[in-house]
């Protein structure tokens, strides 16, 4: 079964298109909602179709809860598509004031019973999925704001309205996160000069490699007395031949880093701590 609308659209419910009878190379594919809002309004005509048989037959039953605009937003695509399709500015389906919708009185329709072929939809539609979108267009000029005051009505958030919302939450927090642990990293390493770039290169013996501040090299005697103190604590230069200590004259003991690379320059120097309490130069 079809419709055929003032002798020039042909109306397929089950394939949702609007055809043009004279010339069918211009035809709309319309969304799933607008074509159920046009079938109510043909099987209706001449008859209204309240605004609340639209959302319980055309929404409802299918378990969905839509606002008023969505309804008006599709009766704006069935209104386009007939323009389209029929080459006319005339108003096809009218609006009647805090009711609903109708199809003009002046438009004839005629409903044809459904021959035995195969209706076989173009090449350039096969396989394509429908246009199920809603329109944000400008307001419609048939629709003034007297005739779309809409009902009073429930308003309920789906799931699927409330999962963009979850998601948009995540990634902020996402984003948070990763903005916190950026801001970590550059407040703790964006300063690339290591702690030993200071310490300097004194001597090498028994295969260690004896690194000081400048001010180590001053004082010989106390670079010596410390040096003599590593050495005769045991250390095994051959595993750990990079030594870094400072040397200070107050200090009443000295902390010594012992590595088995260099420090400045490997990512993991495999680097012990030697202390010795009680310890003063010479």
């Amino acid at each position: 079964m079809y419709w055929i609308i003032n002798d020039n659209i042909e109306f397929r419910p089950d394939s949702k298109k609007l055809i043009s009878v004279t010339n069918p190379e211009i035809n709309v594919v319309l969304t799933t909602p607008a074509s159920r809002c046009l079938l109510l309004l043909l099987d209706a005509s001449p008859d209204v179709v309240t605004q609340q048989e639209f959302f319980k037959k055309v929404w409802e039953d299918e378990g969905m809860l839509v606002p008023a605009n969505t309804l008006y937003q599709n009766i704006s695509i069935v209104r386009r598509g007939l323009r389209a399709v029929g080459e006319t500015d005339r108003i096809l389906v009218a609006t009647v004031p805090r009711k609903g919708f109708q199809i003009d009185k002046s438009v004839k329709i005629t409903r044809v019973a459904a021959v035995q072929e195969a209706e076989v939809a173009p090449d350039s539609l096969q396989g394509e999925d429908e246009l199920d979108v809603e329109y944000r267009t400008e307001a419609d000029p048939a629709l003034t704001p007297e005739e779309i005051a809409p009902p009073a009505r429930a308003m309920t958030v789906s799931k699927s309205s409330r999962l963009p919302l979850f998601v948009s939450i995540l990634a902020m927090v996402a984003a948070f996160f990763i903005g916190a642990i950026g801001m970590n990293y550059f407040w703790h390493f964006s300063d690339t000069k290591p702690f030993f770039a200071d310490y300097t290169f004194v001597e090498q013996d028994k295969g260690c490699r004896f690194y000081t501040k400048d001010d180590s090299r001053d004082n010989k005697n106390s670079f010596a007395h410390f040096k003599a103190l590593i050495l005769g604590s045991g250390l095994d230069c051959e595993k750990y031949p990079w030594v870094y200590f400072p040397l200070s004259q107050t200090s009443p003991g000295l902390a010594v880093l012992v590595c088995r690379q260099n420090y400045l320059k490997s990512a993991i120097p495999g680097c012990i701590t030697l202390s010795f309490r009680g310890v003063g130069s010479e």
